[in-house]
C-alpha cells in the first residue's frame, strides 16, 4: 500500500508541468484514494506516521502550605500544558511514599503529627511522564502550647477550668485525669469532680488536636476538706491485736514494731561473725535490733454490729521513726456479711455505699536493713452523712384529746437531729408542733396544730427533718 501510494504521486507530480487542469483533478482522485485506503488499513498508517514527541515538563517554580483547623492546604504554580501533578512524602522522589494525584493547583491533606516533614511535587505530561526534578517543600508542625489549669473547690466539688492552648490544628477534646487515672473526655474547658472522702487530689488535663498530637499534661493537686454534710459516728482505738507478719508488738504501749523477725543469739551474732555488741555497731547496726528485714503486714477486721450505709472511714496513726527508710501503705476493705469483702483499696479514707465489717491492712517496706518504725494509735473512724427529709401532711383529729398526726419518715434515718413545722396563714398565726421520740432507727413523728388561743385546729403543715442516715 505505501509503495503504491509513492509511484502514483511521482506520476501525477511528472504532467504538473504538462497540463494544469489534469494535474489537479489527479490530485483530487488521489487524496480521496488515500482516505479510502486509511479507512480500510489504519494500522498500517499508523505505524508509517512519524511518532510524535511530547517533551517532558518542568516541576512547578513554587510549591507552598498554609495551615488550616483540620487540614493542611497545598499550593502550586501552574505549568503550561501540564497533564496534572502528583505529590510524595520524602526527600527522594523514587523513594517517597504516594500522596496524591489531581490537576489542580491546590489541595488539602489530613492534619500532621508534631514535627518537621519533607514533602516533594513533580509535573506530569500528556504521555504520563515525570519532570526530570522535583520542587520540595518542608512543613513544621509545632508542639501544642501549654494549659493553663486552674481549680477552686465548692463544698466537695472540685471545678477545673482552663483556656484554649495555642496549637496548629484545632483541639478537637480533653482529656482529663485523677490521681494519674484516666477519667474521661470533655469537649469544653471546664470539668468538675465530686469527691466523697478527704485528701490531697491530683488533677490533670490534656489537649488533643485534629491530628491526634497531645498537649503535655498540666496538672494541679487541692486538698478536699471531710464533707459539711458527714458528721463522726464511731471511732475506735486499735489494741493491736490482728495477725502480723515480721512485726512485733509490743505491750505496753501498745504499739507495732516494722519490720523483724524473732531471732536467736546464733542468728543474730554468729552467723555475721559478731562476737561483741561492739562489732555490731561498728557494721553500722547502733540498735540492738538491727539488722532488720525489708517487709512486714498488720491486718485487723473491725465489726460494727450493723449495717451502716453512705459511710467514710478513716485510719490514722502516731508513730515513731528510728531509721526513717520505711514505707507504709494502708488499704482498707468492706463487706456486709464478715465473709464477701471488697477488693482492698490503698489509702487511709474510703468511701462506702453499704457496710458493717472494716478491714484494715497495713503494709510496711524498708528501704535496707536498718530501717526500724514504730507505730501506735491505730484509729478507725466512720462518719455518716446527713440528709434532709421533707413534705405536707394534713394535722388532723376526731377530737381534741387524738393524738397527734403521724408523720412518716420517707428516709431511713439512724439518728434525727432537727425538724421544723410551719403553718401558713393569711388570717391569724397558727403554731404548729411535733412529739418526736428520739431513739435509734426513728421512723417518725406526730404533729399537732392550735391557733392563736391554743384551740386544736385541722390545716396543712409543712416539715422538715434532718439527720444521719
Amino acid at each position: 500500500m505505501p509503495t503504491e501510494h509513492i509511484n502514483v504521486e511521482a506520476l501525477i507530480q511528472g504532467i504538473q508541468l504538462k497540463d494544469a487542469r489534469l494535474y489537479q483533478i489527479l490530485q483530487e482522485l488521489n487524496k480521496g484514494l488515500l482516505n479510502v485506503q486509511e479507512e480500510l488499513f489504519p494500522l498500517v498508517f499508523e505505524a508509517q506516521r512519524p511518532p510524535v514527541v511530547v517533551p517532558v515538563l518542568p516541576p512547578p517554580t513554587s510549591f507552598t502550605f498554609a495551615f488550616t483547623p483540620i487540614t493542611v492546604r497545598l499550593f502550586c504554580t501552574e505549568v503550561l500544558t501540564a497533564f496534572g501533578y502528583e505529590v510524595r512524602r520524602g526527600t527522594v522522589w523514587e523513594t517517597g511514599s504516594f500522596v496524591f494525584r489531581n490537576n489542580s493547583l491546590q489541595a488539602d491533606i489530613d492534619p500532621l503529627l508534631i514535627g518537621t516533614q519533607d514533602f516533594m511535587i513533580n509535573t506530569i505530561n500528556v504521555a504520563g511522564l515525570y519532570s526530570e526534578t522535583h520542587t520540595s517543600l518542608i512543613i513544621t508542625a509545632r508542639e501544642l502550647g501549654r494549659i493553663a489549669l486552674q481549680s477552686s473547690i465548692i463544698d466537695n466539688n472540685v471545678l477545673l477550668r482552663w483556656d484554649v492552648p495555642t496549637s496548629t490544628f484545632r483541639i478537637l477534646h480533653y482529656e482529663a485525669y485523677r490521681n494519674g487515672a484516666f477519667s474521661g473526655t470533655v469537649d469544653s474547658t471546664f470539668f468538675s469532680f465530686f469527691e466523697n472522702v478527704a485528701a490531697y487530689y491530683t488533677y490533670g488535663i490534656i489537649a488533643v488536636d485534629a491530628a491526634g498530637n497531645k498537649s503535655a499534661l498540666a496538672e494541679v493537686t487541692v486538698e478536699v476538706l471531710t464533707p459539711p454534710d458527714f458528721a463522726l459516728q464511731d471511732t475506735y482505738t486499735s489494741q493491736l491485736l490482728g495477725p502480723r507478719v515480721n512485726v512485733i508488738r509490743l505491750p505496753n504501749t501498745p504499739s507495732l514494731l516494722c519490720c523483724w523477725t524473732d531471732q536467736i543469739w546464733f542468728d543474730h551474732f554468729t552467723v555475721r561473725s559478731w562476737t561483741t555488741i561492739q562489732q555490731q555497731i561498728a557494721a553500722g547496726y547502733p540498735i540492738y535490733i538491727q539488722p532488720t528485714v525489708l517487709t512486714g503486714s498488720y491486718e485487723e477486721v473491725r465489726d460494727y454490729g450493723v449495717v451502716i450505709q453512705n459511710t467514710i472511714a478513716t485510719v490514722t496513726y502516731n508513730f515513731n521513726v528510728y531509721h526513717p527508710e520505711t514505707a507504709v501503705i494502708i488499704r482498707i476493705a468492706t463487706s456486709e456479711d464478715g465473709v464477701n469483702f471488697t477488693p482492698f483499696v490503698a489509702g487511709s479514707t474510703i468511701f462506702a455505699v453499704s457496710m458493717r465489717f472494716m478491714k484494715v491492712r497495713l503494709e510496711f517496706t524498708n528501704t535496707s536493713d536498718q530501717a526500724l518504725f514504730e507505730l501506735y494509735n491505730l484509729t478507725f473512724t466512720l462518719s455518716v452523712k446527713r440528709e434532709n427529709d421533707g413534705g405536707k401532711v394534713y394535722a388532723e383529729y376526731v377530737n381534741v384529746n387524738d393524738p397527734g398526726t403521724w408523720v412518716a419518715f420517707k428516709k431511713d434515718f439512724k439518728d434525727v437531729e432537727s425538724i421544723t413545722c410551719t403553718t401558713e396563714s393569711a388570717k391569724e398565726p397558727f403554731y404548729a408542733i411535733f412529739d418526736f421520740l428520739d431513739e435509734p432507727n426513728p421512723e417518725g413523728f406526730r404533729v399537732y396544730t392550735f391557733d392563736s388561743t391554743g384551740n386544736r385546729v385541722k390545716m396543712w403543715v409543712d416539715w422538715k427533718a434532718r439527720g444521719i442516715v
